[in-house]
This record gives C-alpha cells, structure tokens and sequence, in this order.
C-alpha cells in the first residue's frame, strides 16, 4: 500500500487569504479497523478556525497556560491549521499506532508553520487511560510522558470526527474533563458528520459534555463544497464551541 499526498486549501483570513496544507496519508497505518485518511470532518473544522469567536486571552502562553490540543487528530489536518491560522502552537494526538502519520504531516508542513509563526508537537493519548500523555516535541524526538496537572492541561481543545462508536461520547468526554483548564477563556471545538448511522452517538455526546459541565455557545452546519477532493462520507457536517459553565 503506497503512501500519497493531498493538499488542502485552508482559510487564513477573512479577507481571502489561504493555507495550502500537505497531508501525507497512509494506508498501511490502522486504528479501530480505519486506515490512515482524511475525512471531511476534518477540513469542515479547519475552514472554520479563522471565524471562530474565541477569547484572545486562550492563546496568551504564559507558565500557567496549557497549549492547544487535538484529539483523535487521524492525519493532523485540522491541528496543523490551527497552529498556522492562530499562530500558535498544538499539540496534536491519537492511538501510538498512528501518531508517525503525524510526525511526518508535521515535518512535511514545517516551513508553512515557520511562515505563520506556529508550531506543532505530536504524541499518543490513550482515551481509556488518559492520565498522561507520551509527547514527542519534534518529529523523531524521543517520547516524554507529560502527566496530568492543571500546570499541562489545555485552553483549547479541538476534535473532529471523534464519535464513530457508542463508547465514543462518554471516552471523549472524559478525557475533555481531564485535559481542559477549568477556566473562562477555555474552549472545546468539534466537528463531526451527521451520518444517519451516527445520530444517537451525537446526541449522546451533547449530554456527556453537558453533564460535565459544558455549555455550547456557537454552532453551525456546513456542507462540503463541489470542488472539495472527494471524500467518501456525508456531505452535511456540524460544528459546535463549548466553554465550561461556570
């Protein structure tokens, strides 16, 4: 099975301005019976980042400030946008079987990342253990388990195409409350596809977050656009941004 490239177009600004970002996908990379891909989740939550009503003060690094966090990242997509778009640094995971996927979609848009003053570091977070994360800063660097303190915890978390299984919203959900500060500027991004298939998981997830303590407060649907690579899944997707209650 051969390793191939897909660029994806991005948007940076309000005024027009665009991310070309180069993902290299791996079918011989597997994880819960998926094979290493984009999916259109993904790219609906990156083309989102640049108009999202976020606190300025979530991306103010200080000792005291977590860094930006994508779970389930697959390919990396929507981390690497991130880190670009808000010129800042993400930390993006999955399961180990799949995160050298991410090292190499890191290292292939570096210079991208250097341009627009973000960065991005890559590990494995395993939802059913979540009490550490085994972080590689660079690709090819050697793995350091960064424990679970409020000192590492995250101000923004992303998550796109995370529910595909009936343990998905509780596990996500759990591992949300964990890893993000507990503070007002805090955020959590999803995105997801509304596949038939899939909308009891969904609706699962909205009451796992608000049991939690989350509340959502900006949503919206977005289609895939005709001259989007073609993705094989649902063309209607939806978005949604949580803060923490209180």
């Amino acid at each position: 099975m051969q390793i191939h490239t897909r660029t994806f177009e991005v948007a940076l600004d309000n005024q027009g301005s665009t991310l070309a970002i180069k993902i290299n996908e791996d079918p011989s990379l597997r994880t819960d019976n998926l094979t290493l891909e984009t999916w259109g989740s993904s790219l609906i939550l990156a083309r989102q980042l640049h108009a999202l009503d976020l606190p300025p003060t979530a991306f103010v690094s200080t000792s005291s400030s977590g860094p930006i966090l994508e779970l389930g990242a697959g390919t990396g997509l929507a981390g690497l946008a991130a880190a670009a778009v808000w010129n800042t640094h993400v930390i993006l995971t999955d399961l180990s079987a799949i995160i050298t996927g991410l090292a190499r979609n890191i290292s292939l848009n570096q210079d991208l990342l250097s341009l627009h003053n973000g960065s991005a570091s890559y590990g494995a977070l395993d939802w059913s253990s979540p009490s550490s994360l085994s972080l590689h800063r660079n690709p090819g660097d050697e793995k350091e388990e960064i424990e679970l303190k409020e000192e590492n915890k995250a101000s923004i978390i992303l998550a796109a195409d995370t529910v595909y299984d009936e343990a998905h919203p509780e596990l996500l959900a759990n591992v949300i409350a964990k890893w993000l500060k507990r503070r007002g500027d805090s955020r959590v991004i999803i995105a997801y596809p509304l596949r038939v298939a899939y909308l009891e998981e969904i609706r699962g997830l909205w009451e796992k977050f608000e049991d939690i303590g989350l509340v959502a407060v900006e949503e919206g649907k977005e289609r895939m656009k005709v001259d989007d690579v073609k993705f094989d899944d649902e063309e209607l997707h939806e978005w949604s941004v949580w803060k923490w209650k209180s």
